[in-house]
């Protein structure tokens, strides 16, 4: 399966019926200063399914603005096809627009 793209709305819906894990793609510094509570950070370079957490959820990348989500989106998907894979369009930047919930190292 390739992966697919989806909004803030719905990432927010799955998240609440605890049907997504969210995976954060961006660096350490980056995820430290703003990130998405129910995130799970695992840098763009580290990725790889075996560095998922193991779930039988939908799995959903997040970076800055998307460039960076694709990359991971594309990289577990030449890996496996079987991987219920979605990218959040406009990434955590889309998210804080939209007006949702974030954690932020004051």
């Amino acid at each position: 399966m390739d992966y697919k793209t989806i909004d803030s709305a719905t990432l927010k819906s799955w998240l609440e019926k605890d049907e997504a894990v969210l995976i954060d793609v961006r660096e350490q510094g980056e995820y430290d200063e703003v990130n998405i509570p129910a995130s799970t950070l695992v840098p763009l370079g580290k990725i790889s399914i075996r560095a998922l957490p193991s779930s039988d959820k939908k799995i959903v990348i997040h970076c800055l603005k998307g460039g960076r989500g694709q990359k991971a989106c594309e990289a577990l998907c030449a890996q496996s096809r079987e991987l219920e894979l979605y990218n959040l369009a406009g990434g955590i930047e889309a998210w804080i627009d939209a007006g949702l919930p974030v954690h932020r190292n004051t």
